[in-house]
């Protein structure tokens, strides 16, 4: 479904989400965000990664995949709402 895929100019989001629960979601972030989750897999991939306690591993990757800047500026963007019909 080509609306069920991400683009430059909209992000799907799960069909429960609306625009007073994305409101309230976006109102309690806090200043810093979290870096994302990352998947074991990537972390048994590093070259390095029998060298370090896998926490610290995975928080390097975490660090290297997070876009912080990025996703602050879309969160601080103006955000409408579609609803387009399903097949």
């Amino acid at each position: 479904m080509p609306h069920r895929r991400a683009h430059d100019q909209w992000v799907p989001l799960r069909d429960d989400v609306s625009p007073e629960s994305w409101r309230g979601a976006v109102a309690g972030v806090p200043p810093g965000l979290c870096l994302p989750e990352v998947d074991e897999r990537a972390v048994r991939g590093l070259k390095f990664a029998d060298a370090l306690p896998p926490r610290l591993a995975e928080s390097a990757l975490a660090a290297r995949t997070a876009d912080v800047a990025g996703a602050g500026t879309v969160l601080s963007e103006l955000v409408r709402f579609v609803r387009l019909a399903g097949p």
